[in-house]
Formats: C-alpha cells, structure tokens, sequence
C-alpha cells in the first residue's frame, strides 16, 4: 500500500486501499449513477439540514448514556454543527480517498469518546426515519426516483457503517497488539528469569533476564532445548512432572550453579498454566540469589569478625570463650585470657596518621596469630586491645606465651618508610582461679593489665586479689566522688608559707581534703589520681581555686595582712582551653588583684609540652597572675626552658629536703637549686621543713620561704586564721 499515492494513514494501517473501497462499492452495488442521485438530493436537503439536526439531538438527549457525552450548550451546538456537516457529507457525491479517510477519522473519535456500535446504527436509522418523507416531498412524489434516491442513500449509508464497524474492529485489534507488546516487553525486561515449558518439558520461550542470568545466548538457541538440561541446576525433571501432575505450585526452590568462576545461587517458584485447547504449560520463575546470599555471608562475617584486622571480634570471641570454658570444665583443665593492650599506639596514630596506625594494628595481628597455636583464639576488642584465649594452658604455659607475645611484637616493623618499634602490656586471667565466667575473666585480665602499665609496660601482670580490691576501692572511690561536691563533703585546708627572712605569714597553700561519711578521710594521694582518670578534676579543680580565692578576699576583708594564695593546677586543668580566661573571672567574682594568686604546676606537667606550657605561662603572665613550679628537682627539666617559662619561684621537693641533714648529696641538691635560682631571678621556698637541722640549712643557703609541719600542719580555715594572728617571728 505504501506504493500508493494519495491515501490517508488510517487507511494504510486498516488495508482499505482503492481496491477495496472499489470492491466494497461493487458488492454494495454503487454506481455513479447512485452519486448522481445523491449529488442532486444533496442541493436540495440543504435547507433542512439545520432542522433535521435538531431533531437527531433531541432524541440523542432521551438517552441517558449520551447525555453526559453532549457537555454544555457551547459544547452541543459545536456537535450539532459537526453532525450536520458528517450527514450532509453523506450525499455530497463526492466518495473517493477523501471521504473514506474522513469517515475512518470519525469513526475513530466515536470509539474513543465511548460511542458503541449500537449508538451508531441507532444514528443511521434516526437519520433515515427523518429522511424519508423529506426526499418525498422534496421529489414532489416522484416514486420511481424517490425509490431510485432512497436505495442509492442505503448504499453509502451501509458503506459509511462498514467504515465506522472497521475502526471499531481495528481499535479493538490495536489494543490486542499493544496489551499483547505490553506483555511481551514487560516479560522481556523484568528482572526475573522466566521459561516457559511445554508438556514434553521442553523450553517454549525465555526471557532477556534468563538468557544474561545463565549465559544462554539467543531466545531462538533455547526452544525445543530440554529445560532441566539447559539450565544445568540439577534434574528438574520430577519437579516439573509434580507440578504438571498435580498442578501445586512449587515456591522457594534453591537451586545453585557451578562453574569455571564458583557457586551461582537461584530461587526458583514452578506454576502451571492451562491455556486453550486445553494445553498445559509450566513456568519456571528464577532470581539471582548470588549477590544476596554474598551480601548475608558478608554481613555474617562483618558480625563475627574486625574489619580490619579479620580477627575474631567480641562477639565470636564470647561464642568460642564460651566453648572453651565448657571444654575445660568437663576435661578439668585450665584455661587463660590474655589482655593485651599496645603502649602508647596514640603517638602512632598522632604523628603518623591514621593509615600507619591501622598497618600497625594489621601486623600486630598477624604477629599474634603466628606466636600462638592453631586451638587458640586471638581476637580484636577495638582500638590496639587484643584478646588472647589460650584453652589447656596452666599458669606456666600462660607465662611462657606472654614472653613469646611480648617478644614477636617489640620486634622492629616496616611500615612504608617508617621502622617503628612498639611494645605491649599484657594481663592475665586463669580458669578457673580467678573467675569461672567469660565477663569476670575479662575484666580480670584487663585490671592486670593495667598493672603491667603502671609496672612500667612492655610486660605481663597475672591478675592477683589485691588487684580486684584496688579496683573495686577505685571504683567505689570515683563513684562517691561525683557527688562529693553536692553533698559538701570537700574541704580546703591551708598550710602556712614563711619568709626565712623575718618569719612572716606570707601565703598560704591550698590542699584539698575529702572527708565521707563512710570512708572516712580519704588521702588526696588516692582520690586525686582518680579524680584525674574519670574527668572530674575540672570541675573540682575550679571549685578548690574559687573557693582559696575567695577565701584569702575573706581574709583580707577581715582585717590580714596580704598574703599569697597557692593553688596546685593538674595537668588536665592546665591543658584546658580556658583556663586563664577561667581564673581571671574568679578573680573579678572577688575583684583580688591577682598578684595575690599563685598557682603551682608541677614540673612534668610543664615539661610535657614545654611548648604549650610556654604560651599558657605567657597568657597567665599577661593578666597579672604568678606561676611556681611545685615538686622542683623530680622531674627532667631543661634548663633552657626553665629560663623561658614565666615562673617566679621554684618549690624544692620534700624529698630533697627529708634528709639534708645528713645526706650530704641531698645537701648539694638543694643548694644548687637554690644558687641556680637566685641566678634565674627565682625564688625558691622548701616543703616538708620538720626540723630545727633543716631549717637551719636552708637559711644558710638562702632560701627564701619554707612550710612544713616544724611550724604548721595544714589546717582548716579557721584555725589558720588564728595561727596567722597569734604567729611570732621565727
């Protein structure tokens, strides 16, 4: 047809060319003499065009399935005006190409808007009824050409419904073939494999996911193939014989894969489908399961082992602990775990970054893996904690291993262009000695740990009783300790500072004390060093300086002489970020000048960022306030920083001054402390002064200031206002 000029697309996609329109003419005998007629009746059926359009709208609104259809009255008069050229199209005379294109358009809009076949046979028929007595009349009752007219009218009336009936027909086939590509492509493209499968169970078709999903080539490759062979997951022969049987659909069928690359896994669902003429068909459903089943694997393993590492994590250890435990309980064996912790592998990760730090942390644990046998467990807890489970292992064998570990690990790594060398502390638990749980053996190994720290690292501590009762006194001891405060349980106490000049009151030291109602006085020696772990030196370190400040502007106000206030600083407060800003508010709270605050830093918390210490002593300085280092002569102190911190007195260590009397080289410490002073422009003052002998060498050394139980404990505030108010010269 496309060879055909002239005709229109409807008409190309029906297959109504010339000769069929010719044909369907001849059949209905057509002739152009019937145009003629037509033609003649055409000029004269004008004028009654308008009203015969009126009576057709008026028997379509009778109907109330077309009312909807004729809209409002702009809408009515438009199809009225539509209709009535459609009929007078009717008997124009003019039937070619035009025509039939125009007749097929119509016909088309009619189905879409939902005008049944029936609507428009009951059109023609109205249209009829009205025109008989008109072409009567208008024929002046000329029967034979009125008969003549009228037969010709029926001819291109039935050749119109035959047109009208086409595109009825032809919508219909057009949405077969659309559902039917619809289908096609939605089978075609959907992420599941699917086969269809004839009775003698051979493939009938697949799809494109299928193809992809075994590597089977072309569609036209697999028909007539035998399913279960094609697929190659096994014989599926009694499976598709059950489901063809009985008709059961068979769901969740696993079925997996092998080949040259590994394992695919699938799930399967089998359904039958009856089709016409009675014929049976199977159709074999199938998803890719691999991805998913790797994913579950990986998750599995992501929940059982340490990303980095591949160790076991907690959780696999406490699963293979667990085992142990029940093994040598029924075997009457022991057992031990090993906590081992890398010493100071944040300096690593500080300096190096994080990526040297984590190849660190790699060859770490293949060292521990290869120093170990194959029934133990070596696991990663987090961070640089290791857990070791040594199942069989008395206190001998635990003993020898923790050399072994220690050993493999201090050996020299290349990581990159860095050779590092680091060291671990390990602690020891046995079963059933020191616990018969996993829970308390590891905590009992991770408290002996510590200790193997606090021993000086790169050691091991089996853990011992009094290594619980000190924990358990810590943590007794940091619990009571945050509500200490609220509850008023904390005290100052002032120990008197003197001139060896003339014996004058000229400061104070502050020192904290902590009375509880079921401890007792608990020894600042203990409660500090815990107060400093858990974090609560800030706060109570800003409560012991607003309160000595405070208290010395009492003092004053009530009639003292001036005098100084020393205040020890931890390390964690002189680290903090604002403290000067911190002790100039407290200042102002009192508004004390504050050349009367004195605060002490030991020298190792100076010397650990002398740096740091530096700018912090600058901005102190700044404002007004005074600095001394406390424990002066315990601590590896640089003198060329000595002379760049902004310090004004060095305090001479207790140590030094307990025995001067008679150890002649605590004689010559101190007084090269005191001469390096006085050539820094330093004061010095000496602590723990309890005998004549030793006041009397510091006076002749030169010592400036002194404090000590020869004249005074440390007291509460009120008696050393007392002892300042009734004090002599020395």
């Amino acid at each position: 047809m496309d060879d055909q000029p002239g005709i229109g697309i409807l008409q190309k996609e029906m297959g109504i060319d010339p000769d069929e329109v010719a044909s369907r003419k001849a059949f209905l005998e057509f002739t152009d003499a019937d145009a003629a007629l037509l033609k003649e009746l055409h000029a004269r059926l004008e004028a009654e065009r308008d009203s015969f359009s009126e009576a057709f709208y008026d028997h379509l609104r009778r109907f109330p399935e077309i009312v909807p259809l004729l809209g409002d009255a702009e809408k009515l008069e438009r199809l009225k005006r539509t209709q009535s050229a459609y009929f007078s199209q009717l008997t124009e005379g003019e039937y070619g190409v035009d025509y039939v294109e125009h007749r097929l358009r119509v016909g088309m809009v009619h189905q879409r808007v939902g005008l049944t076949p029936k609507w428009y046979i009951g059109a023609y028929r109205k249209y009829l009824g009205e025109l008989v007595p008109i072409i009567f009349h208008l024929l002046e009752g000329d029967a034979e050409k009125c008969s003549a007219t009228y037969n010709a009218l029926l001819k291109i009336i039935f050749f119109d419904m035959e047109l009208a009936l086409d595109t009825y027909f032809h919508a219909e086939h057009q949405a077969i073939v659309r559902a039917k590509r619809y289908a096609e492509q939605l089978i075609a493209d959907m992420p599941s494999g699917l086969v269809v499968v004839d009775s003698t169970l051979n493939v009938r078709s697949v799809n494109n996911a299928l193809l992809g999903m075994f590597d089977l080539g072309t569609a036209e490759a697999c028909v007539g193939r035998p399913a279960s062979d094609m697929l190659g997951v096994g014989d599926l022969t009694a499976e598709f014989q059950s489901v063809l049987e009985y008709g059961k659909m068979r769901p969740g069928l696993a079925l997996e894969r092998r080949d040259a690359q590994g394992s695919k896994y699938y799930l399967a669902n089998i359904s039958r489908a009856q089709m016409e003429e009675e014929q049976v068909l199977i159709i074999f459903m199938v998803q890719d399961m691999t991805a998913y089943k790797e994913a579950e694997e990986r998750i599995q393993w992501l929940a059982h082992f340490d990303v980095l590492t591949g160790l076991p994590n907690r959780t696999l250890l406490a699963e293979r602990i667990n085992i142990a435990l029940s093994v040598a309980q029924r075997s009457h064996t022991q057992l031990a775990i090993m906590f081992l912790d890398l010493d100071h592998f944040k300096n690593v990760n500080d300096t190096l970054g994080h990526d040297i730090g984590d190849a660190l942390l790699k060859e770490v644990a293949k060292r521990l893996k290869a120093a170990v046998r194959e029934e133990d467990t070596v696991s990663r807890l987090g961070g640089d904690e290791f857990i070791l489970v040594l199942p069989d292992t008395d206190a001998n064998g635990a003993a020898h291993a923790a050399e072994k570990l220690l050993e493999s690990i201090a050996q020299h790594c290349q990581i990159k262009q860095h050779e590092l060398v680091i060291t671990s502390s390990i602690g020891i638990a046995m079963y059933p000695g020191d616990s018969k749980n996993f829970e308390s053996l590891l905590m009992h190994a991770d408290v002996a740990m510590y200790r193997a720290k606090d021993d000086g690292r790169n050691n091991y501590h089996f853990f011992t009783a009094e290594m619980q009762a000190r924990t358990d006194r810590t943590l007794l001891l940091e619990n009571a300790l945050r509500r200490a405060l609220e509850r008023d349980q904390l005290r100052l106490h002032y120990q008197p500072q003197l001139s060896l000049q003339d014996g004058r009151v000229i400061g104070a030291e502050a020192l904290l004390r902590w009375q509880h109602p079921e401890f007792g006085a608990v020894s600042p020696g203990e409660f500090i060093p815990v107060a400093e772990a858990s974090g609560q030196i800030v706060q109570i370190g800003e409560w012991v300086l607003r309160s000595a400040v405070h208290q010395l502007k009492a003092w004053m106000d009530s009639g003292l002489a001036p005098m100084t206030i020393a205040v020890n600083l931890s390390a964690v407060q002189f680290r903090h970020t604002h403290l000067p800003e911190l002790v100039t508010q407290i200042l102002d709270e009192v508004q004390l000048p504050p050349q009367y605050l004195e605060l002490e830093l030991t020298e190792g918390v100076a010397m650990h960022d002398p740096q740091g210490a530096i700018a912090v002593m600058n901005n102190l300085h700044e404002r007004g306030i005074r600095m001394s280092i406390d424990d002066f002569g315990t601590g590896y102190s640089s003198l060329s920083y000595l002379k760049k911190f902004k310090v004004y007195k060095l305090k001479i260590d207790q140590s030094f001054v307990r025995d001067i009397s008679e150890d002649p080289e605590d004689k010559a410490i101190v007084a090269a402390i005191i001469s390096m002073a006085n050539s820094l422009g330093m004061q010095t003052i000496a602590e723990g002064v309890e005998t004549p002998e030793q006041l009397a060498f510091l006076r002749l050394q030169g010592c400036n200031e002194i404090q000590g139980y020869y004249f005074s404990r440390p007291l509460p505030a009120e008696q050393f206002e007392a002892f300042v108010c009734g004090r002599s010269e020395v």
